[in-house]
């Protein structure tokens, strides 16, 4: 049962600094990173506002529930996040694949061998040793984060971000992928 407006209104100040940190605290500690648990910690509290009058303080209170909408939204943007990085990471991936695996049929890919050899090289350690568990020697994403101490996580973020970075200079390079 929908509530009247006066019972509707509250204090949001109030209620955003009692749960402000207690949300962006939880949302850290599911693996958010500063920047993400800020925007969705924003969100929540945009849909708290929006939906005030839903809250039943009889299931529970209000912290819980804010959280519950944390939560939610923080799947969501992963969810969202991962959706969209996985299609570039099978694209690059797959252009990155059929570089380095192509049989040598012409000068022209011998160049963007070359090209793809110093690009990669030109990458910080890390993110080099990453390209290389991933891509040469054709480890999985486990097996690059136990090989290098890293987490999963890190092996993910590192790959897209490193794949990003080559795909733009390459493409400045007018290197010809395979599809384009």
């Amino acid at each position: 049962m929908s509530r009247s407006f006066e019972e509707q209104t509250f204090d949001f100040d109030g209620l955003y600094s009692r749960n402000y940190e207690k949300i962006y605290r939880f949302l850290l500690s599911k693996g958010a990173s500063v920047e993400e648990a800020e925007e969705v910690c924003q969100e929540t509290f945009i849909k708290v506002l929006r939906h005030w009058g839903n809250y039943d303080p009889e299931k529970g209170n209000e912290t819980s529930w804010i959280i519950t909408i944390a939560k939610n939204q923080f799947l969501d943007s992963v969810k969202k996040k991962n959706t969209v990085q996985n299609k570039e990471i099978d694209n690059s991936q797959s252009y990155l694949e059929a570089v380095a695996t192509a049989k040598k049929k012409s000068e022209e890919e011998d160049e963007q061998l070359d090209l793809l050899r110093k690009e990669v090289e030109q990458l910080p350690e890390l993110e080099r040793k990453i390209i290389r568990f991933r891509f040469m020697q054709k480890c999985t994403i486990r097996e690059t984060a136990n090989s290098l101490g890293i987490s999963v996580r890190t092996v993910n973020r590192k790959t897209y971000a490193s794949l990003q970075v080559l795909r733009m200079k390459l493409q400045r390079a007018d290197f010809a992928f395979e599809g384009d």
